[in-house]
């Protein structure tokens, strides 16, 4: 409990960012895009767009949800990283009654997922709603291949088990799935729960209930789902790699 109060309190102070480290990790996020806002201006280093061609103008995102997961990421790490942005959304927005961002093709994930292997980050962070997808698995499976850590969203259905367990098994054990804790420790009541016994794959909690960040014009905003835990675990994987660097 005393781990998660101060998870909590880490994410609710919008302090200034550190001065930059050498040799700070990178990882990917997969997501809406990323907005350079003041807070992350230090530790977003690239943007690429992924699903249009010509690209959109980097780190304009057109929803919140990129620069959110971005935020809690860089908050978590205590700003010792670098963010490279992997833009997935569809440029044509949402359907009427989604929840951004949107993705009708495999393809564009796919794609991030094979980029941000071959750029060499250090972690790939993939907050998005995932079923099993052949395509993404096998591009999912190729950055485990390549011993990269693959941090995913176990999902908001409520399920007794995630949706997207066969790109979790194709990369374990460098892959993660994480579910949603409130401040008391309890699981959110909408996350994708691991299987009473999991086999062949990883699962985690943290916290993901209002969680705090910032939107892409930099408003302070809160924010809950297994999407706002996934980039806890992926600044906990990293501070604990660079510290056995």
């Amino acid at each position: 409990m005393k781990l998660l109060s101060a998870v909590i309190a880490a994410l609710s102070a919008a302090v200034a960012p550190a001065d930059e480290q050498p040799l700070r990790p990178r990882v990917a996020i997969i997501d809406s895009g990323v907005a350079r806002t003041p807070e992350l201006a230090s530790v977003l280093v690239a943007e690429y767009d992924m699903a249009s061609n010509p690209p959109r103008p980097a780190f304009k995102p057109h929803f919140d949800h990129g620069t959110m997961v971005a935020t809690i990421l860089a908050r978590s790490a205590g700003y010792r990283v670098e963010i490279v942005s992997l833009r997935i959304d569809d440029p044509a927005g949402c359907p009427a009654g989604s929840t951004p961002p949107c993705q009708p093709s495999g393809e564009p994930v796919a794609r991030a997922i094979r980029h941000a292997a071959d750029l060499g980050v250090d972690a790939i962070n993939i907050s998005l709603a995932l079923g099993n997808d052949a395509v993404i698995t096998d591009a999912v499976r190729y950055a485990g291949g390549k011993g990269i850590p693959v941090i995913l969203a176990a999902g908001n259905q409520g399920l007794s088990h995630p949706a997207n367990l066969a790109m979790a098994r194709a990369a374990y054990p460098s892959a993660v799935l994480v579910g949603a804790i409130d401040g008391a420790g309890s699981p959110w009541s909408g996350t994708n729960r691991p299987d009473a016994e999991p086999e062949g794959y990883n699962y985690v909690w943290h916290f993901g209930v209002n969680v705090p960040t910032s939107a892409a014009d930099g408003r302070p905003v809160t924010a809950t789902g297994t999407s706002f835990a996934a980039p806890i675990e992926t600044a906990r994987l990293l501070t604990a790699r660079a510290s056995v660097e």
